[in-house]
């Protein structure tokens, strides 16, 4: 495609400020919680470099994309969570603004970058990313469950039999639902989440919740954008998830219970509270967050599916790099970071 005549300009995002960057996110129908700015911050306190990515055409925004650099070795490696964020309605377009991307990555002297867009996995759209290296080892499901927010009665009408079943016995214990924020919320999860990893040996990374909570600030109607809603059984947490807002969609980060909360099914209750919750705020949309490709995880699958939400497949990690070679030892290097 002549790109003269698509009328794409790249321009590269040193300067932009928080209300420029989100407003530009906003514009796009796939953005997320891990594309905002506020996002990119947070990494940077785990020292990762941000950089920022725009293309226009006809000063229209047509991909967007927050990237996360470190050095390993010498070597810059990079991640692109949710993104690079894109509008999809013309291919030609599309392509172009990919092709603009990957020279800005290969001018950056980035070894590999991992990406991981928001993007419906389409016929129109897999042809797009074939030009992209496919790895084999990849760092996130390319399923994603979306809840459709509701509550109350209209929520438990809508969802598996079985789920209702467990929501009505935990409901038997009398758990107290509360909504927690800042170092309470980040204090609470850890108690559960540390009991969870011993007891299961379990191990996966946390963000900090409390830096994380004061970088979102407050939404508009001044909400909080960053909660924890906790279950607590005679004074002690049991149960509870980490939520983030923006927009109208809420992310489901992280979740935990202990022994205790499982045998009573207390994390099933916990998603009904969850729904009244986002209504009250009006939030229209919640992102379960995965399911396994491969039906490997079943008992996280059953849980999430269960709440008969709309699986949504995105067309999957793909990497940025000069040969195919780079992506197989990026991919391998993955793959040692998480299975050693």
């Amino acid at each position: 495609m002549d790109e003269k005549k698509a009328n794409i300009v790249l321009q590269i995002d040193v300067h932009h400020n928080q209300t420029d960057w989100n407003q530009y996110l906003e514009e796009f129908s796939s953005k997320n919680i891990f594309q905002s700015y506020e996002w990119g911050e947070l990494k940077k306190k785990e020292d990762w470099d941000v950089l920022r990515i725009l293309i226009t055409r006809k000063l229209k925004p047509i991909l967007l994309a927050q990237v996360l650099v470190k050095k390993v070795f010498g070597f810059k490696i990079a991640w692109c969570p949710g993104g690079p964020v894109l509008q999809t309605e013309s291919s030609e377009v599309l392509e172009s603004s990919l092709k603009k991307f990957r020279e800005k990555i290969f001018a950056e002297k980035i070894f590999n970058l991992r990406c991981n867009p928001y993007i419906k996995n389409t016929d129109d759209n897999k042809k797009v990313f074939e030009q992209f290296s496919r790895p084999k080892y990849t760092l996130t499901s390319s399923k994603t469950i979306l809840l459709e927010v509701k509550s109350g009665q209209e929520f438990l009408d809508s969802i598996r039999k079985k789920h209702r079943y467990y929501i009505k016995q935990a409901q038997k214990h009398t758990i107290d639902w509360k909504i927690l924020f800042g170092s309470e919320a980040s204090e609470s999860f850890l108690q559960i989440y540390e009991k969870m990893i011993k007891d299961k040996k379990l191990n996966y990374e946390l963000i900090d919740i409390e830096s994380f909570s004061k970088l979102l600030g407050n939404t508009k109607d001044g909400e909080p954008r960053v909660f924890c809603l906790a279950g607590i059984k005679e004074g002690v947490p049991i149960a509870a998830c980490i939520i983030s807002l923006l927009s109208d969609q809420a992310f489901y980060h992280y979740a935990a219970s202990t022994n205790q909360a499982r045998e009573m099914s207390a994390s099933y209750e916990m998603i009904y509270q969850l729904m009244k919750k986002l209504s009250a705020i009006g939030i229209r949309k919640l992102d379960f967050g995965g399911i396994s490709d491969d039906d490997s995880s079943e008992g996280v699958d059953f849980f999430k599916s269960g709440f008969n939400g709309t699986v949504f497949e995105k067309v999957g990690e793909f990497d940025i790099s000069k040969s195919g070679l780079q992506s197989y030892l990026f991919g391998k290097a993955i793959k040692f970071r998480y299975n050693k």
